[in-house]
């Protein structure tokens, strides 16, 4: 008895408390990410690495049931985190470190969301449903702020530049496909399952304002998986009629207020002056609001009608007949006129397309995505075992590009990311991350009878995020891989948890001594940089010995950096200290060899030091390397230095191409 009442007194807290931590880091990284930047990555990465190391340790010292972890979970975790230990061993070989490093690091953050969401669904009762449930009112939150940010310019500035929807999140595509999850889980809240009516007329409330900020992101592929993932949501689902009224009273509206929006220069051009955007701001707002309460009234008086006359099945049969031929219809005609004007559809993709406004919804342009597909598989067939290191396609793409416009930090494919930076074993890596992941969650769905319906809203969202790994760079964004990966952990867990036969503190103690060192890991590359950026500021007041001491701690926080080395070397020049900086430079050189970058400052540091030769050597290297580079600006450095060594009579070396990375 005494066990029992320790079990119901440790267990009444730990489940709430996991399912609070959860939640909390989750709107942090919806809102708080700031895109694919780095910087917010230490403090939701740092806060998710302690969350998880936390719970796992109060389960093994009893404070909490452990979680039962099936062998998906088990895998699905296993592969995570080989990708987490073969992106810290690309280090070794990487044609960038600093980048792999940073790359290791945002893959161990989405670990622990998965491990999180794993932690979540053995202890919280019906996790499924409550995280479906979460996640709905979380991305609803993102969307209403979408929407709200469009209306008033003081909440994001930056769409007098570009309009395309991607607040909070900071792209358009990742926003879209986080729209696309949302529509399966606004389905599941408007299904008719004991549901009262005005719970299911705020279901269709968020599918309209889902449906309108997806349509605003302009995201093609982002409109095509909305699509794709209603039509599984009513193939899977034996609500149809229901999801069918769902779908035709928030998806009509919403695209009556999206072609309004596009009559409002200051919602839908690029470029508008803050005046233009406050005056249809209001507008835009006002209408989008009223077709917001439209909507809910509409869909609470038809679910109180259908409380008081059911539709007759043979009536609901029709209809899912006239559906079932509609559908069929429209695919039927879409496979014939791809197959007719394929050769068109072909040549399209494979031309680049940069337009961003809303005329983009009609070409069929992959904006650069062929060229960079092309660039990462030439790279993977020089390295097809390890790749060429983590994060670094940036390089990869400079050192093959052919115009000075094509400007790639990603190829736009995580897969094949991946097998460009990891080599076969990342790629095997990943997909069996993936397939693990989906094999568990269609287990999982026959398995939890009460919260199928859940499951089903869940597994249709991260199916389409499956897809869309293939056209875009997700990986890159805590906002959309921290809350799917820990969505996907939560459908892995078994219900239930159990309490360890004994405590183990040293475990306990292990898991917190990792996740201090990974959030040390997270941290270091950040100081770095504040202390790179408070060395400029000393610079600018000419505090040149300051700004030194702050590049030399910057270079310790984060010695793979060459960024720190330049900076370091600039200052020791600055300072008179020749030699030093020489040796500096050399080394930015050694650590990133085929960087044109490091080159370029390395030459220019000899052409200041009168050294001809060498620095027509090093700039004609960053040439070579990069030839739409800084080396190769008409009248340069280069250039320059090119006519120095001929006037002395020195022998020029040939310039070579680009090495392959």
């Amino acid at each position: 008895m005494r066990a029992a009442a320790e079990g119901a007194s440790t267990s009444g807290w730990g489940a709430p408390a996991t399912a609070g931590a959860a939640a909390a880091l989750l709107l942090g990284a919806l809102f708080f990410s700031d895109g694919s930047s780095d910087d917010p990555l230490v403090w939701i990465g740092g806060l998710a690495l302690v969350a998880a190391a936390l719970g796992a340790g109060a389960a093994t010292i009893r404070l909490v049931p452990l979680p039962r972890l099936s062998w998906a979970a088990l895998a699905f975790l296993g592969c995570l985190a080989g990708l987490v230990l073969w992106m810290g061993l690309s280090i070794v070989w990487s044609t960038e470190p600093s980048r792999s490093w940073g790359y290791t690091n945002r893959t161990l953050v989405y670990l622990a969301f998965a491990c999180l969401g794993v932690l979540v669904g053995g202890l919280v009762p019906r996790a499924p449903r409550a995280v479906a449930g979460g996640l709905a009112a979380l991305l609803g939150l993102v969307f209403v702020w979408a929407l709200a940010a469009k209306s008033i310019p003081s909440l994001y500035p930056d769409y007098e530049r570009v309009a395309r929807l991607r607040s909070p999140v900071g792209y358009w595509n990742e926003l879209a496909l986080l729209g696309d999850v949302a529509v399966g889980l606004a389905l599941w809240v408007a299904a008719p399952r004991q549901r009262r009516a005005v719970v299911r007329a705020t279901g269709t409330a968020l599918l309209y304002v889902v449906l309108l900020g997806v349509l605003l992101t302009y995201s093609r592929f982002g409109i095509a998986f909305a699509v794709l993932v209603a039509v599984l949501w009513l193939l899977l689902d034996p609500d149809r009629v229901e999801g069918l009224a769902a779908l035709l009273l928030g998806g009509v509206p919403a695209l009556g207020v999206f072609l309004f929006a596009l009559t409002l220069p200051g919602i839908s051009d690029d470029g508008v002056s803050h005046a233009r955007r406050a005056h249809d701001g209001w507008r835009f707002g006002l209408v989008a609001l009223a077709g917001g309460v439209l909507v809910w009234l509409a869909a609470a008086a038809a679910g109180r009608a259908e409380e008081r006359r059911p539709l007759q099945p043979e009536l609901r049969a029709r209809i899912e007949r006239l559906a079932l031929w509609a559908g069929g219809a429209g695919a039927v005609a879409c496979i014939a006129l791809a197959v007719v004007f394929a050769g068109h559809i072909w040549d399209a993709f494979t031309k680049p397309q940069t337009v961003n406004s809303a005329g983009r919804l009609g070409q069929l342009g992959s904006s650069n995505r062929w060229t960079w597909w092309q660039q990462a598989w030439h790279a993977f067939a020089g390295h097809p075992l390890g790749g060429t290191g983590a994060a670094t396609f940036g390089l990869t793409n400079r050192l093959h590009r052919s115009s000075e416009f094509d400007i790639g930090i990603e190829p736009h494919n995580v897969p094949l990311q991946f097998l460009s930076e990891l080599g076969i074993v990342g790629l095997v890596l990943l997909l069996g991350t993936m397939a693990v992941a989906g094999v568990g969650i269609a287990r999982a769905r026959v398995r939890a009878r009460e919260d199928a319906a859940a499951v089903t809203a869940l597994a249709v969202g991260l199916a389409a995020w499956l897809l869309h790994l293939l056209l875009d760079m997700d990986w890159n964004y805590v906002a959309v891989c921290g809350p799917l990966l820990f969505a996907a952990g939560a459908l892995l867990a078994v219900p239930g948890g159990e309490r360890v036969a004994r405590r183990r503190p040293l475990l306990a103690a292990g898991a917190v001594a990792f996740a201090l060192v990974a959030v040390y890991s997270l941290a270091s590359p950040w100081l770095a940089r504040r202390e790179l950026s408070s060395s400029l500021t000393a610079l600018v007041h000419r505090d040149v010995p300051a700004a030194l001491a702050d590049a030399k701690t910057a270079h310790s926080y984060d010695p793979l950096s060459t960024d720190a080395l330049t900076q370091w070397a600039d200052l020791e020049d600055l300072a008179g200290h020749e030699v030093r900086a020489r040796e500096l430079y050399r080394r930015a050189v050694s650590t990133e060899p085929l960087n044109p970058t490091t080159w370029y400052e390395l030459g220019v540091f000899e052409y200041r030091q009168r050294n001809w030769l060498a620095a027509y050597r090093a700039l004609d290297r960053s040439w070579g390397l990069d030839r739409h580079g800084p080396a190769a600006v008409r009248c340069g450095y280069l250039d320059r230095v090119r006519v120095r060594v001929k006037h002395y009579g020195l022998k020029c070396p040939r310039s070579g191409p680009a090495a392959s990375p």
